[in-house]
């Protein structure tokens, strides 16, 4: 089935122009495959310099926009949980962390309200495997500034965590409330086929464009879809490829599980909604 004329977005993916294919690339193999929608987020540098990424993904972001016809692209920009588990590991005291990931996510908050293709803070969160009782907590409290910080800014939030649960989209939402946040601006990445409970919470689940896709699309349309695409060609593919949004929808199409107007609803309207932004 031609999906050419259909609004096609994948909601996490990274660029890298030094390790992988890089902006322009990646872009054109997306628009290629038939995506239209770039949502593109920094990669953590892992060197403690948290802020340096987030220039790059600009001048990324704006590489595809002069460049590549077609493909519409917004960036979202933050600090990865993993950066905190990587400066623990080198010695940093977790104060000295906290200190520094705040004012990264405070550069952050500027960049988003500089630049209008800017649309959210993330990918911001805490760690997907065990970690001590303290860097769970400063995680947290981290996550809450940024909540913080997309309440004040108007702007949605993306989150990087431990596999979704029930509980976990109850405490996400929890968590928003408290800092009278809209649940609804609260995307949860890479979160397995949890649809339902992202309607009973208000999160909203981006889901990764394999088996758990067509497992969720079964049950609602009220999610967004990603590959979690990293561009490092000695990990190609990793964690999907760049075509797999639009093939993934493609076959959903074909397997009857969605139709025409289902896409607009995933790949246009959601997308809209979470973002402030029009893909006409």
């Amino acid at each position: 089935m031609d999906i050419k004329n259909l609004p096609i977005t994948d909601n996490h993916i990274h660029v890298d122009g030094k390790r992988g294919y890089g902006p322009e690339k990646v872009a054109k193999i997306f628009r290629s495959a038939g995506g239209k929608t770039l949502i593109l987020l920094n990669k953590p540098s892992f060197t403690g310099d948290l802020t340096t990424p987030m220039d790059t993904l600009i001048r990324d972001i704006e590489t595809i926009r002069k460049n590549v016809e077609g493909v519409k692209v917004f960036g979202l920009v933050g600090v990865h949980p993993c950066e905190i588990t990587t400066m623990a590991e080198r010695g940093k005291s977790l104060d000295y962390i906290k200190e520094k990931v705040i004012e990264a996510i405070n550069y952050a908050g500027k960049l988003v309200e500089e630049y209008d293709f800017l649309v959210g803070i993330g990918e911001v969160g805490r760690p997907h495997f065990k970690v001590s009782e303290e860097i769970w907590r400063v995680s947290n409290e981290i996550l809450l500034y940024c909540m913080e910080m997309a309440r004040d800014i108007g702007c949605a939030l993306q989150i990087h965590g431990e596999s979704a649960s029930e509980e976990q989209f109850r405490e996400f939402r929890d968590m928003a409330r408290s800092v009278s946040l809209n649940p609804e601006k609260v995307i949860k990445h890479h979160c397995g086929d949890n649809v339902l409970e992202g309607e009973k919470y208000g999160i909203f689940p981006s889901i990764i464009a394999s088996k758990p896709v067509v497992e969720a699309a079964k049950k609602s349309l009220r999610f967004v879809m990603e590959t979690d695409y990293i561009d490092d060609l000695r990990r190609p593919g990793a964690v999907l490829g760049i075509k797999t949004v639009p093939r993934r929808t493609r076959k959903l199409l074909e397997m009857g599980i969605i139709n025409e107007e289902g896409v607009y609803r995933i790949h246009k309207e959601n997308i809209e909604k979470l973002y402030n932004v029009d893909l006409d």
